[in-house]
């Protein structure tokens, strides 16, 4: 294959790991803020069980405290385990773009180095034909010996 089409199938390749890599960091960030929102929850949802009723006499609203405390831990550690997979899935997603900011970036490496290739390439068939001219002129202007 020419370098010049390497080149052009290197840069589409190096195009679609950006694409990629912009795609998994923007799915990070959402996961991100999914994983502080179930923080927030749960930090929420701690103060209402906790701070968020005046003792109450009397047993009835005694009994509907309790009731009503213990469905807040019921959604609490719901949501305790919501932010645990969320936690996990943030994990693997960072981990997945690590990998792919490296695959981007090895493309990356060898392009350019593919670019710089085909730059000598070029600067040295220039230098030749400069050198052929350069001969070609300083032949006709020697003094014929003959």
């Amino acid at each position: 294959m020419p370098t010049s089409k390497m080149i052009n199938v290197l840069e589409r390749l190096r195009q679609m790991r950006e694409r990629e890599v912009n795609e998994l960091t923007g799915q990070l960030a959402r996961q991100r803020q999914l994983c502080q929102r179930y923080h927030n929850n749960i930090t929420a949802l701690n103060n209402l069980c906790h701070q968020g009723l005046p003792e109450q006499e009397g047993a009835v609203q005694l009994m509907n405290q309790s009731r009503y405390k213990t469905n807040i831990q019921r959604v609490i550690a719901w949501q305790e385990q919501e932010q645990a997979l969320a936690d996990l899935k943030a994990q693997r997603l960072r981990q997945d773009l690590t990998q792919q900011a490296c695959r981007e970036k090895t493309v990356d490496v060898v392009l350019q180095q593919q670019r710089e290739a085909l730059a000598r390439a070029r600067a040295g068939r220039e230098q030749k034909a400069t050198d052929g001219l350069a001969l070609q002129s300083w032949l006709r202007n020697q003094p014929k010996n003959r």
